[in-house]
């Protein structure tokens, strides 16, 4: 009887085996996206992306880069890839169209520059579904450019006196100036009207 306690005791016993306890592995240090002098073990939360604590930004749902911290584009400010083709055609044809108005009727040039800038910004606008943005605010402004530039160079296709290289050459003469439009007051005044509405327009 005696035999059979001790027998049942050894079966209750328990073996408990200890073992040393592990420190956790820290994660590898790695040079942040935005700062790349700054070594860091931060990562965003949805992107895992590295950053360090000059860019994290502290959000409900734990620290994130600045790009997932603002969120997805709205739509408004989603350009296709067509859409970018058809806004660069679009706008280098209305500004080639208002340079060779201009070159024909220079004495226009204040109604030049509105069309100009009108013309761009609601062409570029219509074909993309009125969408806006940094993308069309820059194609608008280099179209701008190119009608300002394809305007002188009309004034002296159109003109028996002027020719290109007194543009290039002889800009400085005050006469030259004047009649090729490059003056800085009015022209250049004039001038920056078109960017400005592509500007308001897109941003």
């Amino acid at each position: 009887m005696i035999r059979m306690r001790h027998a049942a005791q050894e079966t209750r016993t328990l073996t408990v085996s200890f073992t040393e306890p592990t420190e956790p592995s820290e994660p590898p240090t790695r040079r942040c996206s935005y700062h790349p002098d700054v070594e860091t073990r931060l990562r965003c939360s949805r992107c895992e992306k590295p950053i360090c604590p000059r860019c994290m930004v502290s959000t409900p749902v734990g620290f994130r880069c600045p790009d997932c911290a603002r969120g997805p584009k709205p739509v408004l400010y989603q350009t296709s890839a067509s859409g970018i083709t058809k806004a660069v055609v679009v706008g280098l044809l209305v500004a080639a169209g208002v340079g060779l108005l201009w070159g024909a009727f220079p004495e226009w040039r204040f109604y030049c520059t509105l069309l100009l800038g009108f013309g761009i910004s609601e062409s570029i606008s219509k074909v993309t579904n009125y969408r806006r943005g940094r993308e069309l605010m820059t194609i608008a402004m280099v179209c701008v450019g190119v009608g300002l530039v394809a305007s002188r160079l009309a004034i002296a296709g159109f003109d028996d006196v002027l020719t290109l290289d007194m543009l290039l050459n002889e800009a400085s003469n005050p006469a030259v100036a004047n009649r090729f439009q490059i003056e800085f007051i009015p022209d250049v005044v004039f001038m920056a009207i078109p960017f400005a509405i592509n500007y308001i327009r897109f941003r």
